[in-house]
């Protein structure tokens, strides 16, 4: 399979505005052992459906909509995985550099666009862009773009331009992160590639690289208030006032903009990395012809893009929607546009060298 590194002209397009998710629990509502006509099950993250579509759907369609909430990529994976040709979700959530893991294992269905009238809504970059074709076929419909972002306290933390800011004595014990998003950040802050890409075939540059920020993580850790995993962990953070600068996913930061907090996001001149959310159809899914319908129906209208981006704070795909936020709600989602141009967006190169190396020095990190 052919992978493909969004440039940075895609990327531009992308995120002409800003782009994680509040995370919940992992909680899975049983589904029947058999298949009905009239049954659509997903698996999503927390705030990503609102409800009022998803009421009306049900109502329009008499397709009851079964939601299994996930927090993690890798949870989605491992369940899909384990059952195998029978799965127990039509629907799931990938994000899209994550794709190379889910294909590999025959796990996803490429998608049909024809069945799916609502695809011309999409922002036009988001209908055809590079990470979304593989191997001439199209495998999920975007729906939220994120980037990883700068977050501040205004009334404590003066604007920057740097993520040195998380490493200021100035703010010993006011800080935090998300350990393997951050190691690749601090690559990136260190001159590196936190990405991996360019270390394709080079896995002795590919650990000093990786060990380089892993020692210089642990060097500053006397920063770092708490290491967290959710969204909502880093808000409730921000909100009590135990930190007053992290690294975050910009959707859970919005949000808190967007609610009024002294919060402000930012992507630093060293640059940061962007991703995409997609709705995706499972290979051997039960109940494909609703899960068309359900992607027909959430692409149809920019209104449900803006709940979309009320609710979970990362940027909709679906174009019109930022006539529809107000300005509150825009002004939390929108950057500079020379900060757009500092976001790369995560590739599905090198992936797995990548994981085995950060989840080794992610473990020594929290040791340390």
């Amino acid at each position: 399979m052919n992978f493909e590194r969004p440039s940075r002209r895609t990327t531009l397009k992308l995120l002409g505005g800003a782009a994680g998710v509040l995370a919940t629990p992992y909680i899975i509502r049983p589904r029947p052992s058999w298949a009905q006509s009239n049954t659509l099950n997903i698996t999503t993250y927390d705030k990503f459906i609102p409800q009022d579509f998803l009421d009306r759907f049900q109502s329009e369609t008499g397709i009851n909509v079964q939601i299994r909430l996930t927090d993690d990529q890798g949870k989605q994976y491992n369940l899909l995985a384990a059952e195998g040709a029978n799965p127990t979700t039509d629907i799931v959530t990938v994000v899209g550099h994550r794709y190379s893991q889910f294909l590999s294992s025959n796990l996803l269905a490429p998608i049909d666009t024809g069945r799916i009238a609502s695809w011309q809504n999409l922002i036009p970059s988001y209908q055809d862009a590079p990470w979304l074709r593989i191997d001439g076929s199209i495998w999920g419909l975007p729906i939220l773009a994120g980037f990883e972002c700068l977050a501040r306290n205004t009334d404590y933390v003066e604007d920057v331009d740097s993520w040195s800011v998380m490493f200021d004595e100035a703010n010993k014990q006011a800080t935090s992160y998300i350990v393997s998003d951050f190691l690749s950040i601090t690559m990136k802050y260190l001159g590196d590639d936190g990405d991996y890409v360019t270390y394709v075939d080079k896995p002795e540059e590919a650990l000093a690289a990786t060990n380089k920020a892993r020692d210089f993580l642990i060097q500053n850790k006397d920063k770092v208030r708490r290491y967290y995993d959710a969204g909502s962990e880093v808000q409730q953070m921000f909100i009590n006032e135990d930190i007053y600068v992290a690294q975050a996913w910009s959707g859970p930061i919005s949000k808190l903009i967007m609610d009024g907090h002294p919060i402000a996001q930012s992507v630093p001149k060293e640059g940061t990395y962007g991703f995409v959310y997609t709705f995706n159809v499972v290979n051997n899914a039960a109940n494909a012809d609703n899960a068309y319908k359900f992607l027909e129906a959430i692409a149809a209208s920019p209104e449900v893009g803006a709940a979309m981006t009320r609710q979970s704070g990362f940027t909709s795909t679906f174009a019109g929607v930022d006539t529809i936020l107000n300005e509150r709600e825009r002004a939390a989602s929108v950057l500079p546009p020379e900060q757009v141009e500092r976001i790369t967006f995560f590739s599905t190169v090198n992936r797995d060298m990548k994981n085995q190396m950060l989840d080794r020095a992610v473990a020594e990190i929290k040791a340390a």
